[in-house]
């Protein structure tokens, strides 16, 4: 194994990572609007999606910007973020006209 990233070095590898929205997370009675499940595919070879906690994320669909952060791993492959602003449920219907990016 070679030596750990520093912050810095995770912080130039994950600004400007592109992903998709899975789905809201879903409670037992209903859907959080605030809070999403996120995979970003292309995840350069040391990362893990553990490295992505604490990242900002922006969220762009129809000419609308909601921001969040992601705040935890939600199994192997997948995040959490928690957004500011509730999201629209037909975001999930048009996931090929949404951009998710790691902005900050």
């Amino acid at each position: 194994m070679g030596k750990p990233l520093t912050a810095e070095e995770i912080k130039k590898l994950t600004i400007g990572l592109r992903g998709y929205v899975i789905n809201l997370r879903i409670g037992m009675d209903n859907p959080r609007y605030r809070q999403l499940i996120l995979w970003f595919p292309d995840l350069p070879e040391p990362l893990k999606p553990d490295n992505l906690i604490g990242r900002i994320v922006e969220i762009r669909w129809k000419n609308k910007v909601f921001r969040g952060k992601i705040y935890r791993k939600h199994g192997k492959k997948y995040v959490r973020a928690m957004l500011e602003k509730p999201i629209p449920g037909q975001v999930l219907v048009e996931t090929h006209n949404v951009v998710v990016e790691i902005v900050g």
